[in-house]
């Protein structure tokens, strides 16, 4: 092969590959959900229970990690979803569900497709919780791995009655990077904003353990 030759066959493959990566798509979900015909056709009123997850409140010792509380209890709710254990209802968000409604009182869209009012379905329990703790280095290094480190995340979790009022559970949930997971929930999906600085990080494990655990207690207390 002349040196022209296999200089136009390495730029044709290098152009080649270029293209493919500029053009792949990657998509990053977890598994174990229903499908959204699944979720649109349960029951309001079932054997599935109809949760409202709330932001969460910061309070662990040390600060400045950005909006840790909104990132965590979004985690949360991605993962009670994907459960598929109990009916998740959107509340961080529901102002503009409202909004997407309202458009169909300014008589520019057509009437059988707009969003029907009146079918917002309300909460029968809230789940509220607060970072107690989110240490990066929670445990110094042993002797057989000196620097070793270890994360830790804690949440201490409330799950109130919206008809009552009433807290008719209160836990703690932990998450450590050396624990292991018991597998209920795949979230493989990427940290939401506020904890991407955390990502591929002893950290991250740590906050997807502790979430894998409120999953574990919030779906085993069968309320």
């Amino acid at each position: 092969m002349s040196t022209r030759l296999y200089a136009f066959f390495l730029l044709s493959l290098i152009a080649a590959l270029l293209v493919g990566c500029s053009s792949a798509t990657v998509v990053s979900s977890s598994t174990g959900g229903p499908t959204i015909a699944q979720a649109r056709a349960e029951p309001a009123v079932g054997p599935k229970k109809r949760v409202a997850v709330k932001a969460f409140e910061y309070k662990a010792a040390k600060g400045g990690y950005g909006d840790v509380g909104r990132g965590l209890s979004q985690m949360l709710t991605d993962s009670l979803f994907n459960s598929n254990a109990v009916i998740v209802l959107e509340r961080e968000r529901l102002e503009e569900v409202m909004q997407e409604q309202n458009l169909g009182d300014t008589g520019r869209f057509k009437q059988e497709t707009v969003a029907p009012k009146g079918e917002l379905e309300g909460a029968e329990l809230l789940v509220y919780g607060s970072v107690t703790e989110f240490e990066p280095n929670c445990r110094g290094g042993s002797l057989l791995l000196i620097g070793a480190k270890e994360a830790c995340v804690a949440i201490n979790i409330r799950i109130v009655d919206a008809a009552t009022g009433r807290v008719v559970n209160a836990t703690t949930v932990e998450g450590t990077s050396g624990a292991a997971g018991v597998g209920l929930i795949f979230t493989t999906s990427p940290l939401p904003i506020g904890l991407g600085a955390w990502a591929k990080s002893p950290m991250e494990k740590a906050m997807r353990k502790c979430i894998e655990a409120a999953v574990n207690h919030i779906v085993a207390t069968k309320l």
